[in-house]
């Protein structure tokens, strides 16, 4: 049974191809002597079908709404991520600027700043 609840944590990554080949090939085989892994494989292939579907029938965004939605948001940072303690932590941070959205990297050593990336072409620090 414990091998069973692997398994089903790792069908989604299956169906998307998404696991290396030795874990793979191990949920396969469990599938193939398991039926009720086997209907919870079936149970989320069709859930995945039916998401993209749905997504796929929505109306996109009329382009002036997204054009407002840009207007108001251009250089506002739209989401930041901070992991660690004052000693040592890593930022990573995104911002809308003029259609683009750069994203930026820095590790944090005992409170100084250290950029490791920077996706925006020209300066311009938040």
């Amino acid at each position: 049974m414990n091998r069973c609840n692997e398994v089903r944590e790792l069908i989604p990554w299956y169906i998307a191809g998404a696991l290396a080949k030795e874990e793979e090939r191990s949920v396969a085989e469990h599938l193939s002597q398991c039926a009720e892994c086997r209907d919870d494989l079936v149970t989320t292939m069709q859930l995945r079908l039916d998401v993209r579907a749905i997504v796929e029938e929505a109306p996109a965004a009329p382009a002036r709404l997204r054009d407002d939605v840009a207007k108001q948001t251009l250089g506002r940072r739209l989401a930041r991520l901070d992991v660690g303690s004052f000693f040592l932590g890593l930022s990573l941070g995104a911002s809308l600027r003029k259609r683009s959205i750069p994203i930026r990297g820095d590790l944090n050593v005992m409170g100084r700043r250290i950029r490791l990336f920077n996706t925006e072409r020209r300066g311009g620090d938040e």
